[in-house]
């Protein structure tokens, strides 16, 4: 998957990126994440399925259904004005136990790995465990693929749609703190943790330009 193409998706569905901005930092962009691969993992539920079809179409999937099988996700072109990148196919993994070999194939052959949370159904031991896994598959590597957090489904935390945007910053680090540190403190290198939904358009273009932001720095 080329993320840079995630890009035009977020500024196509929502305004978090003003055309001129983009316009200013396009070349970094594309220099950064032309030709990057990603893998999106997770377990069930955590919103695997519904951000790779964003990304693929501009979609939200009207029906949710587990992925039971590893799915192709189709690649597809779009464009901001006369910008044109390339989104390739990638694929959608299974988040059962018995699905690790397909994650390690995926994680092996990207160079950005997004591990989705379900803020609704932390499960410590099962995010230490996949961590530590992709840890330690990291490390084999001879170049490291960046590994960013997301946690999704925070629309129905109500304490984080109270929170207006000057305290997210606070919020996050204690959110992290209380469900994440366990896992996050055993890596060799600690992620970034992004906090979002998938819920609709705008929340999904909005994560994916935190995401975006997050990799080109």
């Amino acid at each position: 998957m080329i993320l840079a193409a995630a890009a035009g998706v977020a500024a196509s569905a929502i305004a978090y990126f003003k055309r001129d901005e983009i316009a200013a930092a396009w070349d970094s962009l594309v220099i950064s994440l032309k030709g990057k691969r990603v893998a999106v993992l997770g377990e069930r539920n955590v919103g695997k399925t519904v951000l790779l079809k964003f990304l693929a179409n501009g979609d939200i999937p009207e029906e949710y259904m587990q992925t039971l099988l590893v799915e192709r996700i189709e690649g597809r072109r779009f464009s901001i004005g006369d910008l044109k990148l390339d989104l390739k196919g990638t694929r959608d993994v299974p988040g059962g136990r018995d699905a690790i070999e397909d994650w390690k194939a995926l994680h092996d052959e990207s160079d950005i790995v997004l591990y989705l949370v379900n803020a609704q159904q932390i499960d410590d031991q099962r995010i230490m465990r996949d961590l530590g896994k992709l840890d330690g598959w990291s490390a084999t590597r001879k170049s490291r693929p960046r590994l960013v957090v997301l946690v999704t489904h925070m629309d129905l935390n109500s304490e984080y749609v109270r929170t207006p945007g000057s305290g997210l910053g606070t919020f996050r680090d204690q959110f992290v703190q209380r469900h994440l540190d366990s896992g996050l403190s055993r890596l060799q290198i600690r992620p970034p943790v992004l906090l979002g939904s998938l819920v609709d358009k705008d929340q999904a273009a909005k994560l994916v330009a935190d995401v975006i932001r997050t990799v080109t720095v």
